[in-house]
């Protein structure tokens, strides 16, 4: 009688806490089906054993497909179809007027153990982790910033209540929002009693994949509940998870999740095809089998190639070195009619579908068309088309008419017109897009000499500014500010024009005496848009930097892959929509 009077406790209190729980409802793009079923098994794929389920003690990619999303939630968090910032941990926020104070208003929340979520945890979070140097996977970097002094000062934050937090800010900083949608919140509760206080590096050592399950409690969707090294890592509902659908059903709507452990790629590709993982990304050199196969009726899964939304792969650009040491191309490089000509003359559209197989989009470089959040539109109407008599044209404007016995152009003072083209030996990619690029603008009399080197030396050349035209990658960010060190003029990885940044000062310094007009209006676009807290200021901010860069081309950008992936047929709430974009979570899909 005793043991069920206890039960009925634990019940009743369990009971209550679901009442009390503040949900969200998740935005019915993620759960577009009418009738979704409860229960069953999402069956996923990892390729080793987590190193731990403490995201800030490793810099391990198996430890952060576990913990950002299935077991943990940030404050806010990006919307995984638009990039917005929506509400998560935190139901609401305000702005101070100067921009310098957020306070957050936290939902009635419970961690998995019934434990209240609180600001004390996210005080935690940030101390211990974000904030900890020690920390092998801290994030000191975005939420320290220069006051109006220069001086760098960490983003401080203070309990007002148990259930509102404010963070005060040095200075404005319009990417805040954005940082902190990448701080995933932990249990103070249960961490605190384990870290050494002596030892700030001893929070790489807890909840390491050895942890007792029991003792792992999340805020996320699923809670661990078996680790077999090398073999599954199995997760189980969150029975305090604060998200219901559209129609009120309480996510998720898979009561498990196992991720299977396979190391080897084909052996990945194999279980897919015997249909035992419902959702895996997959190579782009598998993607012709696998749609075949598909098309054929001979699969349990669909395969999509959706726009992209993520980092990677970077999408490519071409740069011309405008401080390069040889006095005609440094002439050269800096008319926009050069530039513009290099652009007609680069078949996007070929490179696209001999380099990629058809697997990737035009342009893409600095805000992908997915990101709703950031992407002007209008930059696909500033592309130059591939066109080589406009290209020709071009090149005849700008004096470039005389050509020597072989065809090529040549300067007035008689010599060549030719360059050497930096290019890294891998990925391969950017040799095929070299060889391409070359083959055209020898059509239009430019002769280029392939410059293809190891890629750790080719890193460096492009550092040292000791090139005179080069292919390259960077990955994209949802928010441009977080590329602010690569796109804006006078920073340090601006290296086509490293002669507006003055190495001299600490830190580094803008030299505006040697920017164009247009790149001195990007500069102060990005000064404007780091410290603009209101999200619509910020877009139009960044749509202007947008035009700038496919107007006046510092870089000329190429194309970007676009990932791949493989969906069991069974699998509901899951694909691409007509635009082309993916929807998939693993706490809205479910089993059909």
């Amino acid at each position: 009688m005793r043991k069920f009077v206890v039960f009925l406790l634990i019940v009743l209190a369990a009971v209550m806490l679901l009442a009390a729980t503040e949900y969200m409802v998740e935005d019915s793009r993620l759960t577009p089906d009418p009738n979704p079923k409860v229960g069953g098994t999402l069956r996923l794929v990892l390729s080793s054993t987590p190193e731990s389920f403490l995201m800030y003690g490793t810099l391990d990619s198996a430890t952060y497909s576990l913990t950002m999303g299935p077991m943990f939630a940030p404050l806010v968090q990006e919307h995984p179809m638009t990039f917005e910032i929506v509400p998560a941990l935190a139901k609401s926020w305000e702005v101070s007027p100067d921009g310098k104070e957020v306070t957050f208003y936290l939902r009635e929340a419970y961690w998995s153990d019934g434990t209240p979520i609180t600001a004390d945890d996210v005080i935690f979070t940030f101390q211990y982790f974000v904030m900890n140097k020690y920390a092998r996977g801290n994030s000191i970097d975005r939420f320290t910033l220069p006051d109006e002094t220069g001086q760098q000062k960490p983003v401080v934050w203070e309990k007002v209540s148990d259930k509102v937090v404010k963070a005060i800010l040095p200075v404005p900083y319009g990417a805040f929002f954005r940082v902190t949608s990448h701080v995933y919140i932990y249990p103070k509760h249960k961490l605190e009693p384990l870290i050494d206080k002596s030892d700030p590096a001893s929070v790489n050592k807890i909840w390491l994949s050895n942890t007792d399950p029991k003792e792992i409690v999340v805020n996320g969707p699923y809670k661990l509940v078996q680790v077999v090294t090398d073999q599954k890592v199995v997760l189980e509902r969150n029975p305090y998870f604060w998200k219901v659908d559209r129609f009120g059903n309480r996510l998720p709507y898979f009561d498990r999740v196992e991720y299977l452990i396979i190391r080897d790629a084909e052996m990945r590709l194999a279980k897919l095809i015997a249909g035992e993982i419902d959702y895996m990304g997959i190579s782009g050199k598998d993607y012709p089998m696998l749609k075949q196969m598909e098309l054929e009726g001979k699969a349990p899964f669909k395969v999509y190639a959706p726009q992209p939304t993520g980092a990677t792969p970077s999408p490519i650009h071409i740069s011309f070195n405008f401080d390069v040491d040889d006095p005609d191309l440094k002439e050269l490089f800096a008319k926009l009619e050069f530039r513009e000509a290099m652009e007609y003359a680069l078949d996007r559209e070929r490179i696209i579908e001999e380099v990629f197989g058809g697997l990737a989009i035009p342009d893409a470089g600095l805000i992908l068309p997915s990101n709703k959040a950031f992407y002007n539109p209008k930059v696909e109407e500033l592309l130059r088309p591939y066109d080589l008599k406009k290209a020709n044209e071009l090149l005849d404007k700008i004096g470039l008419t005389k050509r020597d016995k072989e065809g090529y152009r040549l300067f007035p003072n008689g010599r060549r017109v030719e360059f050497n083209l930096l290019v890294a030996n891998s990925p391969k990619e950017y040799q095929d897009v070299a060889y391409i690029f070359a083959e055209d603008l020898k059509k239009i009399g430019i002769k280029v000499n392939l410059q293809i080197l190891d890629s750790s030396l080719v890193g460096q050349m492009f550092g040292a500014g000791n090139f005179q035209a080069g292919i390259r990658a960077f990955g994209n960010q949802p928010d441009l500010q977080l590329r602010k060190a690569i796109w804006q003029p006078g920073t340090q990885l601006y290296y086509w024009h490293y002669s507006t940044m003055n190495k001299d000062t600490d830190p580094p310094s803008p030299v505006f005496e040697k920017m164009f007009d247009w790149e001195k209006r990007i500069w102060e676009l990005f000064e404007k848009g780091q410290v603009e807290m209101d999200p619509v200021k910020r877009k139009a901010i960044y749509d202007e930097v947008q035009e700038l860069y496919h107007i006046y081309l510092p870089v000329i950008f190429v194309c970007k892959g676009v990932p791949t992936v493989a969906i069991h047929k069974s699998l509901g709430n899951a694909g691409v929509t007509e635009d082309g974009t993916l929807y998939f979570t693993v706490w809205t899909s479910y089993r059909k």
